[in-house]
């Protein structure tokens, strides 16, 4: 008998801003392959090299199938295999107990962003720790200070759509490597390319990106905001600002004329390691080139005062008018688009966490977290889902002391042992995006995917 195969849609889920969709070959029960779906508008049939092979997680000899507990030392990694009945039973006299003796907010989740779906990762949780009042997780690893930033300037972190970006005749790829982390928006660069369009690439590296500008601009790290500020000193001191656009929808103008007053083109060239020549020609460009199009990602808010890189980028476009055309602006991440369009109140618990004043713990801080005597209560259970703190948050040394503690009740929830599972007292085992329901929203362009259960 012949076997039966049908494909199954679904999304990427990976904290990516490309949110590819993908189609999966599924031969009685078991998925055989994995591609691109060639009608996703964005990504077009094409997935990354981790992507292309993710059925290899998938079936990996190493996934954890089955819930354990642990019978060895915190950190030693060892566990014994256990019923789903005897690991929930397990964890719910541990937590029932943690909340009788402590009160809720001694229970502390921490998840990241393993999976982006507004069912998996943005519903299903806050659910359950709402309703036995735990400690509310607060900040990002890495999203907060850029939306903080662009705000502050902005009204709201919202921007362009970046695949506008091929009506552009200007592109400034700032911080970001494009043709890797963000690979499915340069063919639409390249279509601004055959119509024309300058790329200007402006890192602190070399990357792969830089290489296919047009124009190399090669900043010392930390140094763009000195860059963003002298441009800013040569689109006023020449004239090239947009007056008319400036008057109908900016408040400030003045007061920034004086602050960037002092950021000439020469003090900026000593601080950002580069010519004054460079400064003035990428500024002038950037003046005179009709629509221009800022595209930056998430590095540049991985250090200390991010936030600020943010702010002061998202002046650029105002000095110029870059909004008034398609093809113009600025884009980060539009993952907020989400926020604004999409009806989300079927996954959000807003009407359950009603008049609760639970305690934040900063997700950044685990490490100080877990091991602070002074917290009342301190955190007594532990869960960790989407993520890998140990590896991926700060203070490594000090999460570990915390994880080693023998009065913390740790949960995780996981599909590999990794280093924070290491730690655990029960572990669940986790599902693949093929193996669960789910919609994913997407930070690199407007499209809200769809990701559906191929297999069990």
């Amino acid at each position: 008998m012949a076997s039966e195969t049908h494909i199954v849609l679904g999304t990427c889920h990976h904290d990516c801003p490309d949110s590819c969709g993908w189609e999966v070959s599924v031969e009685n029960g078991v998925a055989v392959k994995l591609r691109g779906n060639s009608e996703h508008p964005f990504s077009q049939g094409e997935l990354c090299p981790k992507v292309n092979r993710f059925l290899e997680r998938v079936y990996s000899p190493e996934r954890i199938l089955y819930p354990l507990a642990r019978t060895g030392p915190k950190g030693s990694g060892e566990f014994r295999q256990i019923t789903w009945e005897e690991a929930l039973g397990l964890v719910a006299e541990r937590v029932h107990s943690v909340i009788n003796d402590f009160g809720g907010e001694a229970v502390m989740p921490w998840g990241s962003a393993g999976t982006q779906g507004l069912i998996q990762m943005n519903s299903l949780d806050r659910r359950f720790f709402t309703k036995i009042g735990s400690s509310r997780q607060v900040d990002s690893l890495c999203g907060a200070t850029a939306k903080v930033g662009a705000s502050l300037t902005l009204g709201s972190p919202l921007s362009s759509d970046p695949m506008d970006i091929e009506f552009s005749q200007l592109i400034l790829l700032w911080g970001t490597n494009t043709r890797l982390a963000n690979r499915h928006l340069w063919p639409f660069i390249e279509k601004a390319r055959s119509r024309g369009a300058k790329v200007v690439v402006i890192d602190p590296l070399r990357t792969m990106t830089a290489e296919s500008a047009d124009v190399f601009v090669q900043p010392l790290p930390g140094t763009d905001v000195a860059l963003m500020l002298a441009m800013m000193h040569i689109l006023i001191r020449d004239n090239l600002v947009d007056h008319d656009y400036l008057e109908k929808y900016t408040d400030g103008f003045d007061e920034l004329s004086v602050q960037v007053a002092q950021w000439t083109p020469l003090r900026a060239a000593q601080v950002c390691g580069i010519s004054v020549d460079d400064i003035e020609s990428l500024a002038h460009d950037y003046g005179t080139i009709r629509p221009s199009f800022i595209r930056t990602l998430i590095g540049a808010e991985h250090r200390q005062h991010g936030a600020m890189f943010f702010r002061t980028l998202s002046c650029l476009p105002m000095l110029v008018g870059a909004w008034r055309e398609k093809g113009g602006g600025f884009a980060r991440s539009v993952g907020s688009y989400a926020a604004v369009n999409v009806d989300d109140s079927v996954f959000t618990v807003d009407s359950l966490s009603a008049g609760q004043e639970r305690r934040p713990l900063s997700m950044n801080e685990i490490g100080q977290v877990l091991n602070d005597e002074n917290l009342d209560p301190t955190v007594k259970a532990l869960f960790v889902y989407n993520g890998n703190p140990l590896v991926t948050a700060p203070n490594a040394e000090l999460i570990r002391r915390g994880l080693e503690r023998e009065d913390l009740f740790t949960v995780v929830s996981e599909q590999f042992m990794t280093d924070t599972a290491r730690y655990a007292d029960v572990i669940f085992p986790a599902c693949t995006q093929i193996e669960q329901v789910d919609v994913v929203p997407a930070w690199g362009h407007l499209y809200l995917g769809w990701n559906e259960k191929a297999i069990e």
